[in-house]
């Protein structure tokens, strides 16, 4: 339905005009949201890779902890044993294990 006016010509109703300008404007919020996530996963990645990298390093300086509760553990389970039975508690072993002891 077209409403006529004398200075501008005809003019469009209100639904034509949401009619018309509806596909454009879902297009413009739609590229704008593709945009936007599709920065936001860059974004992820690097800071994914960042971290992964953070991750690595701190591996690296607890490796010599690591090492050290290795031994620990192995020192653990063969003290005090006689013929694969413990003879003392676990107090005992780990201060054994840690230089304490005869």
């Amino acid at each position: 339905m077209l409403i006529m006016t004398s200075e501008k010509g005809p003019q469009k109703s209100a639904r034509e005009m949401v009619r018309s300008h509806t596909y454009p404007v879902l297009a413009v919020v739609s590229t704008l949201t593709l945009a936007i996530t599709s920065l936001s996963v860059v974004e992820a990645a690097k800071s994914l890779k960042e971290t992964s990298m953070s991750l690595e390093e701190v591996s690296k300086s607890i490796e010599p902890i690591a090492t050290w509760a290795n031994r620990q553990n192995d020192c653990v389970d063969r003290t005090f044993r006689i013929n694969g039975k413990d003879t003392r508690g676990i107090v005992s072993k780990v201060w054994s294990c840690n230089g304490g002891g005869d």
